[in-house]
């Protein structure tokens, strides 16, 4: 070792300094680093957990706020066929009480029309007999009376008006 110049119990007390150091280092400077680095890591691995769960939480959400949506449309849908449903109700029950009205219309236009042709006959009878019985009179030159010749014109009208039916 002399060739190199080095004197042995420089090396040795070189030797044990660097133990002592690396004994110092590691119980004042590795430990603290390590853990630090261990507790950087565990930070790292609980938001990475965070994270995930809350991903969950986000896709459970949305499948959630999915279904919600299919439910409202399907709810919406069944609503409007319901409502078209109703609509069609209230169309037929429209369509009806029109019918319904308009056969009351047309029953009690028919029902006038039979007054007034029944009024009809009855002053075309009275106007027919008074007709009769004023030339009647004229032609028997007062032989029989008024009363005589409404009788006999009511029968004639009466046998002409039943010969007619």
């Amino acid at each position: 070792m002399d060739i190199l110049n080095i004197d042995p119990r420089v090396l040795l007390i070189q030797i044990g300094g660097f133990i002592l150091l690396l004994i110092v280092f590691k119980l004042f400077l590795f430990k603290p680093i390590m853990d630090i680095l261990d507790q950087r890591r565990r930070d790292i691995e609980t938001r990475y957990e965070d994270a995930d769960a809350q991903k969950r939480a986000a896709d459970e959400l949305k499948t959630d706020y999915e279904r919600h949506l299919a439910q409202i449309d399907d709810e919406m849908r069944a609503k409007i066929v319901e409502a078209v449903k109703q609509g069609q109700e209230m169309r037929d029950e429209i369509i009806l009480d029109s019918r319904a009205q308009a056969e009351q219309i047309l029953a009690k236009a028919q029902a006038e029309i039979q007054r007034e042709k029944e009024k009809a006959m009855v002053e075309l009878k009275t106007t027919v007999a008074d007709l009769a019985v004023e030339a009647a009179g004229r032609l028997v030159a007062e032989r029989l009376d008024d009363k005589k010749h409404r009788e006999l014109v009511g029968k004639f009208i009466d046998q002409v008006g039943e010969a007619r039916k």
